[in-house]
C-alpha cells in the first residue's frame, strides 16, 4: 500500500530553545504553512545549513561527498520521504535512480535532507505523521538564527 505523501520545503535550520535546553532543528514546511520540527545532531545542522546558505566549506563535507559520488557512478537521488515516527525519533527512506534501476535505502532524516538540498531533490512526508508532527509557526518552539550560534 502506498502512503500519501505531502511534499516539504526545507525552511531553516534553527535553534530551539526548550526546557532542556537548546538544540539544533530543521524545519520542514508544507504548503499550507504548517512546520514539522526534526531535532538533529549539530553536525548534519551544519551541513545542511551549508547547502542551504553557503558558505561551501574548502573541502568536501560527508554530505557533498556522498551527494558527488551518486553523481560520478550516474544515480540520482529522486526523493526523501520521512516515513514514520517513534517515541519522537523521526525515520527516512532515500528513493535513488541508479543504473541497476530504483532502490531505496533507511536512513536518518537529517542525512536525507542534507542529501536532498545538494541534489535538488523533494522531500516528502507521509500524511498519517501530519496531524502530530505538523504544527503552526506560533506553536513551535523559540527558535534562534542557527548563525547565532556558529557565527
Amino acid at each position: 500500500m502506498v502512503m500519501e505523501q505531502v511534499s516539504c520545503e526545507v525552511a531553516g535550520v534553527y535553534l530551539a530553545i526548550h526546557d532542556l535546553g537548546v538544540a539544533p532543528v530543521v524545519l520542514l514546511k508544507t504548503q499550507d504553512e504548517r512546520y514539522i520540527p526534526i531535532f538533529i545532531g549539530l553536525f548534519e545542522a551544519v551541513s545542511i545549513h551549508s547547502a542551504l546558505n553557503g558558505p561551501q566549506p574548502p573541502r568536501p563535507l560527508t554530505h557533498d561527498l556522498f551527494s558527488d559520488t551518486l553523481t560520478e557512478l550516474g544515480a540520482a537521488l529522486k526523493e526523501v520521504r520521512v516515513d514514520s515516527v517513534d517515541d519522537g525519533v523521526y525515520y527516512a527512506t532515500l528513493f535513488l535512480d541508479t543504473q541497476a534501476g530504483d532502490i531505496s535505502i533507511d536512513c536518518r532524516p537529517s542525512d536525507g535532507i542534507a542529501l536532498a538540498v545538494r541534489q535538488k531533490a523533494p522531500v516528502f512526508v507521509d500524511y498519517e505523521l501530519m496531524p502530530d508532527s505538523a504544527v503552526p509557526r506560533e506553536r513551535l518552539p523559540e527558535l534562534r538564527e542557527f548563525t547565532e550560534y556558529i557565527g
